[in-house]
C-alpha cells in the first residue's frame, strides 16, 4: 500500500523535470553568431553592457577605448543600436529583452570578439 504513494510521486516529479527541461531554449541557440559584429556595434554592445554592470568595466574598458578611437566608429547607426543593446550580428539580438542569464553571456561572448577587432 505504501508502494503505489511514493511512486506516483516520484513519476509525477519526473514528469514535472522534463517539463520544465524543456520549455528554456538552448542557449547556443538563444544567442547570436558574434563572429560577424562590426567594430562599431561592439563598440557600442560593451557601454551598454558595462553601463548595465553585465561585464567588467576594467575588463571591457580598454577595448572600448581601442574601438572607439577608430575614426566615425561612435557616428554609426550600428553604434547606437549598441549603445541601447541591439547585437547586429547574423540576427538581431536585443539584450534588455533577453533572460538574465543571455544578458551576460551575451555580454561576454561580445568582449571575446571585440577583443579581435
Amino acid at each position: 500500500m505504501l508502494i503505489k504513494p511514493v511512486s506516483l510521486v516520484v513519476a509525477l516529479s519526473c514528469g514535472v523535470q522534463a517539463h520544465a527541461q524543456m520549455s528554456a531554449p538552448p542557449i547556443v541557440s538563444a544567442l547570436p553568431n558574434v563572429a560577424s559584429i562590426s567594430a562599431d556595434n561592439a563598440a557600442g554592445v560593451l557601454q551598454y553592457c558595462v553601463k548595465k554592470n553585465l561585464v567588467s568595466s576594467v575588463s571591457a574598458g580598454s577595448v572600448i577605448d581601442g574601438l572607439t578611437k577608430k575614426p566615425d566608429i561612435t557616428k554609426s547607426p550600428d553604434f547606437s543600436a549598441g549603445q541601447a543593446g541591439q547585437i547586429l550580428a547574423d540576427k538581431k539580438f536585443s539584450i534588455g529583452a533577453a533572460p538574465g542569464y543571455l544578458q551576460s553571456q551575451a555580454c561576454d561572448m561580445v568582449l571575446d570578439q571585440a577583443k579581435r577587432l
